[in-house]
């Protein structure tokens, strides 16, 4: 199991990468244009922020698969341990198959369906990512989804593994970290707020208030 950060916010990155366990970065087309950087220069500013190896994931923005292996191939230049996001479609899995024997890593993204995935994992891509929200919005079953991803995958696909991607809440990422082989991303205010409860707050200041009521201060 493993914690991406979905985001392209330098700062957050170090930040969060500080804080947590932080697995790497996704970055899709939406939010590398929020960024207002290019990718060749947005690329190398993400491993810098990371302090470490960490896994950084970009995505193809042409269809055709012949444009979409071109393209591939020059992201997979910019940084180290790069993974290439491709959304599965039918030629979002050719492109998959074809990068697969260039040596390229890839992951199946906008994934809607245990079929769409099983097909990218077949194809070689080393990840497929399962948009929880957006699943559960068009049927109300995005958790069995990915147990039924999960299980196809353990049965035929034992190296490819689930990013679960498209969060709007904590429990929702709870849920499809439950699910037997599946990591997730995140985008930064779920990051804080799986950090945070006003609960231990108050816990910690009951802690206290006690301690110096007995003791007449923090110090031991």
């Amino acid at each position: 199991m493993s914690v991406y950060l979905d985001t392209s916010d330098i700062e957050q990155i170090k930040t969060l990468s500080d804080l947590l366990p932080i697995a790497g970065v996704t970055t899709n087309p939406t939010i590398v244009a929020k960024s207002g950087v290019k990718m060749v220069n947005l690329l190398p500013q993400i491993r810098e922020a990371l302090a470490s190896d960490g896994l950084i994931f970009g995505q193809v923005i042409s269809s055709n698969a012949d444009e979409i292996v071109d393209e591939a191939l020059k992201l997979n230049q910019m940084v180290d341990n790069f993974i290439v996001k491709i959304p599965v479609n039918m030629q979002g899995i050719r492109a998959i198959k074809m990068l697969k024997s260039e040596g390229v890593a890839t992951l199946g993204t906008a994934i809607y369906t245990s079929q769409q995935a099983i097909l990218a994992a077949l194809a070689g891509a080393s990840f497929v990512a399962p948009y929880f929200n957006r699943i559960d919005t068009l049927t109300g079953n995005a958790i069995e989804t990915i147990e039924s991803i999960s299980h196809l995958l353990s049965y035929h696909a034992q190296t490819c593994r689930i990013i679960g991607a498209s969060f709007k809440n904590t429990k929702q990422v709870i849920e499809c970290l439950s699910v037997s082989q599946s990591s997730v991303t995140i985008p930064v205010e779920l990051a804080y707020q799986m950090m945070e409860n006003p609960c231990v707050n108050d816990a910690i200041n009951k802690f206290h208030q006690d301690w110096v009521d007995c003791y007449g201060s923090l110090s031991h």
